[in-house]
């Protein structure tokens, strides 16, 4: 019985392999995501594989593959470019809701601390925009903070849904 002897790969030599390398930006249109390398022309996942990303980008884009190196790294930098453009973009939108929802939860719980009708969210609101411009008046962004004021949700559907997560939350604290 003939058996096959096989070379084993070492541990330590298939990590170093299988690790995003920075010249598959360039070269391919990946970008590093945890442990997988995404196509930013497709937004498909590959595993750290020069084989597997080569393979993807010959496969799914072929239209690349048929242009020139140069006209390949110009289209690649700027979706590299258009991708980052976008993720902060949605960044900030994201930082900007979490911002106006914690000033709703803060608005929801000193209106049920105090025991004040669900009403008392108008007045809140108005109040606030009253006292705005005087406060921010030495500020630059005073116009972004008037509508970010404006931008916080206070209807009444919202307190009534956030006044009883506080109540949940209080009472589960208890327990």
């Amino acid at each position: 019985m003939a058996s096959s002897t096989k070379k084993k790969q070492k541990v330590q030599d298939s990590k170093c392999s299988r690790e995003f390398q920075t010249r598959w930006a360039e070269k391919y249109g990946m970008i590093n995501k945890g442990d997988k390398a995404v196509c930013v022309l497709c937004s498909g996942t590959v595993v750290c594989r020069t084989s597997s990303v080569k393979r993807h980008f010959e496969t799914n884009h072929k239209s690349f593959c048929e242009k020139s190196e140069p006209e390949q790294k110009e289209l690649i930098a700027s979706a590299i470019k258009d991708r980052r453009k976008q993720s902060t973009s949605m960044f900030k939108y994201v930082s900007k809701n979490c911002h106006t929802s914690a000033a709703s939860y803060s608005a929801a719980n000193a209106i049920a601390r105090h025991g004040k009708p669900f009403q008392e969210r108008e007045f809140l609101k108005k109040a606030w925009l009253a006292c705005a411009p005087s406060l921010s008046d030495d500020f630059d962004n005073k116009a972004k903070i008037i509508q970010r004021i404006k931008d916080v949700p206070l209807s009444r559907n919202t307190m009534k849904a956030i006044i009883l997560k506080l109540a949940k939350n209080v009472t589960d604290k208890k327990k």
